[in-house]
């Protein structure tokens, strides 16, 4: 695919793409075709340009009908199978949606006589939706960069995806005959673009399973399937470095991307695997959604700290703020950027700077063009007269042994400081566990980072944390 041009689906080529995909665990017997799964979304009746949201499960069903969608000319917004019917309703009305696909939805409660059978699930078609389609073929949504089930989204083209897939495949080595293991959710940019469509552009195959995630589970479907090319998050990371799986030996190539991996557990993650690659990456949806990109096992452990350079066709550069030398707010210009941001957020507005460009909310510096980010804007706090960094704390946190997650907050004391408080996710957590880490946890922070505050709760072994 080249470039420069202007990026479109096809239907052999995603029939092909489908069928060399698998799913671990699906039931025995013919899968619906392509061609099935576009007469049944066809029978809806939805002209081009309606939106359809997707509340499934990782699937070969899911994929199907999200690229079906795509090729009808039909606008995907994929979401947690979990989320609420409330919510659903939210998202309908702020986003325009002519209808929902789910495992088994309720046609009551969304104001529907009738559920329509699609494959993977059924359709319900939503009464509040009504006149000319707000959107055009082409046109996709995908939930916005750190939320979870609110009422936005950024409005994207198929065609920036497919770009920006490609040009995140060559930073990570991706090619044809690789086997790429999806278990991420489907719902998160991360996900859908930077392996699902990757994969497709490429010619590599992918292999969907989870979440849940579970270390055994992840090694044995490595080996079981030969997959050479797999993406996972900072969470994963720790839960295998410090498991009794181990990493996984197999796999030649590792992306990492979703928060900050710490220096140390990149070169831990080396350490375990010589010879193979790993590549830490950077990206928000609203910039399309991948932006830049670190060939760690080609770098120099002083570099174990940055997410890499910027992918081709990316500029970058800093809004400095007063006070904040050599850091500033990274803005991203790209032809792969959101068209516009859908949201009643406060705020919002800001994140689409200008036509292509996109001011993340993130705080990094740059040396010698590497990017090492330092935190959200929103993660930086005055507390007693320091300005501390929330994202710092949380990454100190994530060192102390057993800690698999951590939560800051702020709050503000009678007398108008603010004070930090902390929530520490623990496998197993002892009876003394917030006292012994609440000590731990003090030795490395600075007297104006220590929180006021340390609770202990007891990971949640199968959940997935962006």
């Amino acid at each position: 695919m080249s470039a420069t041009d202007d990026l479109v689906l096809e239907h052999r080529r995603v029939a092909e793409f489908l069928d060399r995909s698998s799913e671990p665990g699906a039931a025995d017997g013919p899968e619906p075709s392509l061609d099935d799964t576009l007469a049944a979304l066809a029978a809806l009746g939805l002209p081009p340009g309606s939106a359809v949201l997707l509340a499934l499960s990782n699937s070969l069903h899911m994929l199907r009908l999200y690229l079906s969608a795509l090729l009808l000319g039909l606008v995907p917004l994929a979401v947690a199978p979990a989320t609420p019917s409330a919510r659903i309703r939210g998202l309908a009305r702020r986003l325009d949606v002519a209808a929902l696909i789910a495992a088994w939805p309720d046609p009551e409660r969304y104001g529907a006589p009738r559920a329509h059978p699609v494959p993977g699930g059924a359709a319900v078609l939503l009464n509040d939706a009504s006149g000319p389609p707000p959107y055009r073929a082409g046109d996709v949504l995908m939930s916005t960069s750190g939320t979870s089930g609110a009422a936005s989204a950024c409005l994207h083209r198929t065609s920036s995806l497919l770009r920006n897939a490609e040009r995140h495949a060559g930073a990570v080595g991706m090619r044809a005959g690789d086997t790429v293991l999806v278990n991420l959710p489907l719902y998160y940019s991360y996900a859908m673009v930077a392996q699902v469509l990757a994969a497709y552009g490429c010619g590599a195959r992918v292999v969907v399973s989870g979440p849940p995630f579970s270390p055994a589970t992840y090694v044995k479907q490595i080996a079981d399937h030969g997959v050479t090319h797999s993406s996972i998050t900072p969470t994963i990371v720790r839960r295998l470095i410090e498991g009794p799986t181990g990493t996984p030996s197999g796999v030649r190539a590792l992306t990492v991307g979703g928060d900050h991996l710490p220096p140390d557990q990149v070169a831990r993650l080396l350490a375990a695997r010589p010879g193979a690659e790993l590549y830490l990456t950077y990206g928000l949806t609203e910039a399309g959604p991948r932006v830049s990109t670190l060939a760690a096992h080609a770098e120099p452990p002083r570099r174990y700290a940055s997410v890499g350079l910027p992918l081709p066709g990316v500029r970058v550069w800093l809004r400095e703020r007063p006070g904040d030398e050599g850091t500033g707010e990274l803005m991203v210009a790209s032809d792969t950027a959101l068209v516009r941001k859908i949201s009643d957020a406060p705020g919002a507005g800001r994140t689409l700077a200008a036509p292509g460009v996109v001011a993340t909310g993130d705080v990094f510096r740059i040396e010698d063009g590497y990017l090492f980010f330092r935190g959200r804007l929103s993660d930086f706090v005055m507390i007693r007269g320091e300005k501390v960094s929330l994202s710092s704390v949380r990454h100190t946190a994530l060192t102390l042994p057993g800690v698999e997650r951590c939560v800051t907050r702020v709050g503000t004391g009678d007398d108008g400081e603010s004070f930090l408080e902390v929530e520490l996710a623990v496998p197993d957590p002892p009876p003394d566990a917030a006292r012994t880490l609440r000590r731990a946890l003090n030795s490395l922070l600075l007297p104006s980072e220590r929180p006021r505050t340390v609770t202990v709760t007891e990971a949640d072994r199968e959940g997935f944390h962006k």
